[in-house]
């Protein structure tokens, strides 16, 4: 198996392949400011790997923190929720104080891994606790493998990359969207988007009563 740094130069080499052979817009599929969103990851941080320079060593620590606070940030904006309803609804998850809650998520203070678990389950991030420990070529990589398997033809002989689904991450700045290895063709695709961006509008007339 292949070191992180060079598997995520196989996972871009691939990309590139498989862009050029589909004509899909690479500007957008590799678009580092929606990857940064989709990952917690610094948009700086982003260009530098998709450019094939190395991150510079950092502690578990302050990554872990750093993508904490990308995650509230990234939900208050989607959410249109206020910072402190959402660190109210984080604290009584967590059973801490809502300053303590607070500090969390401002990325001033370091979760444990009970709290880490229990925040990536409120977050909805699939990944576990490893979305935010593992290091930034890892989540990156990971990312980029989704994309890369979004370009694979589905059932109907449509891009998967180009559609619906990859469209609505993009437009949301959803941080992660998984089926679990299912493969939808592109019909099922505009039906769960269809659904989900109903959803998301049912959620912002209620914010605006």
């Amino acid at each position: 198996m292949p070191s992180l740094p060079d598997a995520l130069a196989e996972t871009l080499t691939r990309l590139d392949v498989r862009i050029a052979e589909t004509g899909a817009d690479r500007g957008r599929l590799l678009d580092a400011a929606a990857l940064a969103e989709r990952t917690a990851l610094a948009e700086d941080e982003v260009r530098v790997l998709l450019d094939g320079g190395a991150r510079e060593a950092d502690r578990v620590d302050d990554r872990v923190r750093r993508r904490v606070r990308a995650v509230h940030e990234a939900y208050v904006a989607r959410s249109g929720k206020r910072a402190g309803e959402v660190g109210r609804e984080v604290a009584e998850r967590l059973s801490i104080s809502p300053e303590w809650a607070r500090q969390l998520l401002l990325g001033r203070k370091m979760p444990n891994v009970p709290d880490l678990t229990e925040l990536a389950e409120f977050f909805g991030i699939e990944e576990g606790v490893r979305f935010f420990t593992d290091p930034a070529a890892t989540v990156l990589n990971r990312e980029l493998g989704r994309v890369l398997a979004g370009l694979e033809e589905d059932g109907d002989g449509d891009r998967a990359g180009d559609g619906p689904l990859v469209d609505f991450a993009t437009r949301h700045g959803v941080v992660t969207l998984a089926l679990r290895g299912q493969r939808l063709t592109r019909r099922q695709q505009e039906a769960l988007a269809v659904m989900l961006e109903g959803l998301l509008g049912i959620d912002d007339e209620e914010a605006r009563r």
